[in-house]
């Protein structure tokens, strides 16, 4: 019997390579009996990982991932499995609790979205093998450390005004558009008014504008397919990032021509409270990494052989 005591897992080459020699040795082994099934691999701050939990982890991630190469579904099956030790007994070791049950029907919820419940998702996990305690397993640990990085961080993540509306900049600026642009020039600037807000207060669909008006000769209409926010030229472009919901962008006199600009797909874009939990659910994604980080650095892990 050899313990290793682990204080840095990522930059300890040998401890990489005992890993790969274990897992090696117990992933092929998928019927054991139960005493080689519940035999400790590994001790995480005390948490036992057993040839069980490590066997179930591997097969589950073969099964969500067919294209994973075999030879590396081991090393994340145990490295999903120390890491969610640390968040166990971290968070539990702050007060934190779990229930089985609300565990099991949060994923049943999230289950029957997706067309099936936690009932069939069981037979199936069974029927490949596969015990469903390690998605139970896998869950609690994500929801004890969820709470314990809100806990310890929420109050620490801080989302500006300027971070919303730079969030929604970008958002805009990733989005392509289908404009139709309308340049009008009759011989007078009032018929030219009058003609562009005839349009838009009859405007239906930008397909009903080009039946009606493409071969009308006081009318240039060009439809502009895919269009990003950077190649639309001003002032419609910032009209778009504030107007990007709506169908008909401010009418603009350009070099004595009126330009009628319709968006004919307008957007749909998070709202505010929406994009500030987003941005907080990023900063709170990098406190927990880098938590975790520091974390597993500390930590003692025994592998045994």
């Amino acid at each position: 019997m050899s313990m290793f005591h682990i204080k840095s897992f990522y930059r300890n080459s040998k401890i990489v390579i005992i890993l790969s020699i274990l897992i090696f040795i117990f992933y092929p082994t998928l019927k054991s009996n139960s005493e080689e099934v519940s035999k400790i691999i590994a001790l995480v701050n005390g948490k036992p990982i057993t040839q069980s939990d490590l066997q179930n982890r591997a097969l589950y991630i073969k099964t969500n991932n067919q294209n994973l190469q075999d030879a590396m579904i081991p090393n994340m099956a145990i490295d999903e499995l120390i890491n969610e030790a640390i968040q166990v007994t971290t968070a539990r070791d702050f007060g934190i609790t779990s229930s089985e049950i609300m565990i099991k029907q949060e994923l049943d919820r999230q289950l029957k979205i997706q067309g099936t419940n936690l009932e069939e998702f069981t037979i199936f996990l069974e029927s490949n093998n596969i015990n469903p305690q390690t998605i139970i397993d896998q869950r609690t640990a994500a929801t004890l450390w969820r709470d314990y990085i809100l806990g310890k961080y929420r109050r620490l993540a801080d989302i500006t005004q300027e971070d919303i509306k730079s969030e929604k900049k970008n958002l805009i600026s990733n989005e392509t558009f289908h404009l139709q642009q309308l340049k009008i020039n009759t011989s007078s600037s009032t018929k030219n008014f009058e003609l562009a807000e005839n349009i838009i207060s009859n405007f239906e669909s930008c397909a009903k504008n080009l039946s009606l008006f493409k071969d009308n000769l006081n009318i240039i209409l060009e439809d502009m397919f895919d269009t990003k926010i950077t190649n639309i030229m001003e002032p419609f472009a910032s009209f778009l990032e504030i107007k990007y919901d709506q169908f008909i962008l401010p009418i603009q006199n350009v070099d004595g021509e009126i330009i009628v600009m319709i968006n004919c797909t307008p957007k749909t874009l998070p709202s505010d409270f929406e994009i500030e939990n987003q941005l907080i659910g990023k900063q709170l994604e990098f406190f927990s990494e880098k938590e975790l980080r520091n974390l597993r650095q500390d930590s003692i892990i025994d592998i045994k052989s």
